[in-house]
């Protein structure tokens, strides 16, 4: 009995101890991202960004130079001196009169800054004047102020514009340069579909006519359909052909050579030209498409009132560069008292013309039909 109670007491007082077990916190999945996205914050802002290299907005003073250079160079091409130039702080003043063709001098120095890689930035209109900033990749390198000065006054001069090629057709493009608020010189190819046609309307809206004559080239390809003219022709066709064509155009005053680099370069046909001419009561005009023609001599000597051409506007079928043409015709007359430059029927030469021709008719440019500028 004592045994079985003592077994009884000992299981009485045996205690155990509980177990404890340790659970990690439940974190939601949204934590996790969050606690990953900093952690790969962390690691841009301390290890990846100071290894990129910050742009330098610094500009190599070689960019620099050949930015102002090329304002200055577009400056000039439009008659604007260095002493018109000055420096006042952080702004390039430039007096200008006030017919200053701004929107062709735009066009042309957007043109020649994009050669070198740089642009017009901004431009806008501020109470001093007009602001132009030009530079490099969003860097200003220069601010320019257009001040308009009325001291400013530009010298006269004469131009005659001539326009060849027409009588191929009588569209659109035709008529805006017949109806042009200029006196422009129509020279129309006789024996062609419309030659007659534009000659009429020509007359009829008040522009000098000539006859664009065929004459033979040195080495392009011409198509003889009666008219051109070609060395070694005796005189009396030489004559018949002339005759024929002002019986064509009756209304035209002269006329000037289309192709023609070998025959006016052919002192016997020249004289029979002249002659010929002569009898008419007709002038010439040396288009100038050889440098060896002798026309204008030959004319001269035979009393035929006779003009040069001075450069093709068109010679190139850009924009850009019948701009520039332009300009130059204008500097000449100025200086020289007239000249004479010839155009086409195309239709960028007509856009150009119809944008500069009001701004340099203000700036003192008169245009004139070309037997006002004949020698």
């Amino acid at each position: 009995m004592k045994r079985k109670a003592r077994q009884i007491n000992k299981r009485r007082f045996e205690f155990k101890l509980p177990r404890l077990q340790f659970r990690r916190p439940a974190i939601p999945a949204k934590l996790w991202i969050l606690i990953a996205l900093a952690v790969v914050l962390l690691f841009v802002n301390i290890i990846f960004i100071p290894t990129i290299k910050k742009p330098s907005t610094r500009m190599k003073s070689s960019t620099v130079v050949a930015v102002s250079r090329t304002v200055r160079d577009a400056l000039a091409q439009f008659e604007i001196s260095e002493e018109k130039i000055t420096l006042d702080d952080s702004l390039t003043r430039i007096l200008i009169p006030s017919d200053f063709p701004f929107f062709g001098f735009y066009d042309v120095l957007r043109s020649e800054l994009a050669t070198i890689g740089a642009s017009i930035i901004d431009c806008r209109k501020t109470d001093g004047g007009t602001v132009m900033s030009v530079g490099k990749n969003n860097i200003v390198i220069e601010n320019l102020l257009f001040v308009t000065s009325r001291r400013l006054y530009s010298t006269q001069g004469s131009a005659a514009i001539i326009i060849d090629d027409f009588g191929y057709s009588f569209n659109s493009l035709a008529r805006s340069f017949l109806t042009m608020q200029v006196p422009l010189t129509i020279s129309i190819i006789p024996g062609l579909n419309y030659s007659q046609k534009v000659a009429e309307i020509a007359s009829l809206h008040g522009k000098e006519v000539l006859v664009h004559m065929p004459m033979e080239p040195e080495k392009e390809k011409y198509r003889d359909e009666g008219f051109t003219l070609i060395t070694g022709q005796d005189p009396g066709k030489v004559s018949l052909r002339l005759r024929q064509a002002f019986a064509q155009i009756p209304m035209a005053a002269g006329l000037n050579n289309h192709q023609g680099s070998k025959a006016t370069a052919d002192r016997e046909l020249m004289e029979m030209v002249m002659q010929s001419l002569q009898g008419m009561n007709k002038f010439f005009v040396d288009s100038r498409t050889s440098p060896a023609s002798v026309a204008y001599q030959i004319a001269r000597s035979y009393n035929v009132p006779a003009g040069q051409n001075r450069f093709f506007l068109d010679a190139e079928d850009d924009k850009n560069f019948i701009r520039k043409q332009l300009m130059q015709m204008t500097q000449i007359a100025k200086q020289q008292g007239s000249v004479i430059a010839i155009g086409h029927v195309r239709k960028r030469t007509l856009a150009v013309l119809e944008e500069m021709l009001p701004q340099l008719k203000s700036s003192g440019i008169t245009f004139v039909p070309v037997s006002h500028v004949l020698d």
